[in-house]
Order: C-alpha cells, then sequence, then structure tokens
C-alpha cells in the first residue's frame, strides 16, 4: 500500500485533492473560474473546519522535511486561499467588476 493522499489527521479532506491539489497560482484560479459557487464553499467549509490544525501540523515540520501527503496538504491550503476570497468575499468565482482582465504569476516557490 502506498503513501495516504493527506496526513490521517486531515482523511476527511481527500475528497478534494483531484480537483484543488493544483501546481501554481495560475492553475488554481483557472480552477476557480471554472467551478461552482456550491463546490467552491464546500470546498471552503471544510478547510475553515480544521485550518488552525492544519497550520499547526504544517508549522511543526520543516519544510525540508515535507512528505508527498504534507506538500498536497500544504497545495490544498494554497487553493483555499484562492478559492475564500470567492466564497467569503466577492460571492462569485470571478473579482467583480474586473472585466476580463487575468493576471500569471510567474515566481512562485514550488512544493
Amino acid at each position: 500500500m502506498g503513501e495516504p493522499l493527506l496526513p490521517k489527521e486531515f482523511a476527511q479532506l481527500e475528497r478534494f485533492v483531484d480537483k484543488w491539489d493544483l501546481p501554481d497560482i495560475n492553475a488554481r484560479y483557472r480552477e476557480r473560474l471554472a467551478s461552482s459557487m456550491e463546490d467552491m464553499q464546500e470546498f471552503n467549509d471544510a478547510i475553515v473546519a480544521c485550518a488552525e490544525d492544519i497550520k499547526a501540523y504544517l508549522d511543526g515540520i520543516s519544510f525540508e522535511d515535507y512528505s508527498d501527503a504534507d506538500r498536497r496538504l500544504a497545495r490544498l491550503m494554497f487553493s483555499f486561499s484562492i478559492v475564500a476570497q470567492s466564497v467569503q468575499i466577492y460571492k462569485q468565482p470571478a473579482v467583480p467588476d474586473a472585466g476580463r482582465r487575468m493576471f500569471d504569476a510567474v515566481v512562485e516557490p514550488k512544493i
């Protein structure tokens, strides 16, 4: 049997890995734009329920010692930071009054 998708303490979040474990901010933003508010609300609520525990868990490990499961968990939190804007602030996937403007981030740490 292989390594679990996420640390066992956060196994309840595994259902979000396929959709939200994305490599960079550009992919996360594109997924946000392509997602329904219902899907994002579900992801947002699941992360909010354990965000403090996730932070404490990841802060307790040196970045160099992250397992693949830890990296996936961190990338879920990165996705949460993109999704939370839509759910908690904008109430829609796109930024209001931004028209078709997009940006691509070119520098982001790889995890």
